[in-house]
């Protein structure tokens, strides 16, 4: 039982001192590998995850050439987003104390004779210029709260964005085509960030992007 005993202890300091996949950080949460598929690539990564209690774990990363502050410009520019955003009928700030906002907004998605109109009341966290976290305060989800992460990428004019939320909607829709939608817009939206940041365009003009599901 003794030899039992210490055997285990090793194995557990072994696993703890070499993890067999070194976790991403807190401040980046992708992978080396990630970060070169997006430098690389070009690509856009998106993923969703639906859980037993129906609640969706959605996250999305893309490469962008333009530095973290032009970005940040975009993703916090909340009154002018249904100017930039299609999708966006609606969106203004509430009320704001300090770096925390109250953004009310009114969205809409669908997908062939699928069409979703839904309202969210958030509070915002702002951590200027590398974490944008919100949370729902009232609206048409249960569950709604994710944050935006921005990490210059090393020795480069470029800054690798990540959005990532727990989603659950009040409103029905047959799963396969609320996944589908939800990873549709995401992609969506993480591109037309990418294009309004490297273009140099604002919100204020016409709407000529494409739009996300899933703001701010």
């Amino acid at each position: 039982m003794k030899t039992i005993l210490s055997s285990l202890l090793l194995t557990i300091a072994f696993l703890f001192a070499h993890p067999a996949d070194a976790p991403a950080s807190k401040e980046n949460p992708l992978l080396e590998e990630e970060q070169q598929k997006l430098l690389e690539g070009g690509e856009t990564i998106v993923s969703l995850h639906r859980n037993d209690d129906d609640i969706i774990d959605i996250s999305g990363s893309i490469y962008i050439h333009s530095l973290p502050e032009r970005i940040w410009s975009i993703i916090s520019d909340y009154n002018n987003m249904a100017g930039t955003l299609p999708r966006v009928m609606e969106s203004r700030v509430v009320s704001e104390n300090g770096n925390v906002k109250i953004v009310d907004q009114t969205s809409k998605t669908g997908v062939l004779f699928v069409k979703i109109k839904f309202h969210t009341l958030s509070e915002v966290t702002e951590t200027y210029p590398e974490r944008l976290s919100f949370e729902l305060l009232d609206g048409d989800f249960e569950t709604f709260s994710g944050s935006w992460l921005l990490v210059p990428a090393q020795g480069k004019q470029g800054t690798f964005v990540s959005w990532s939320a727990r989603v659950k909607p009040t409103f029905s829709a047959p799963e396969f085509i609320l996944d589908a939608v939800q990873k549709r817009d995401l992609r969506d939206l993480l591109e037309t960030i990418r294009e309004l940041s490297e273009s140099g365009r604002t919100g204020d003009g016409p709407a000529q992007a494409k739009s996300a599901v899933t703001a701010p």
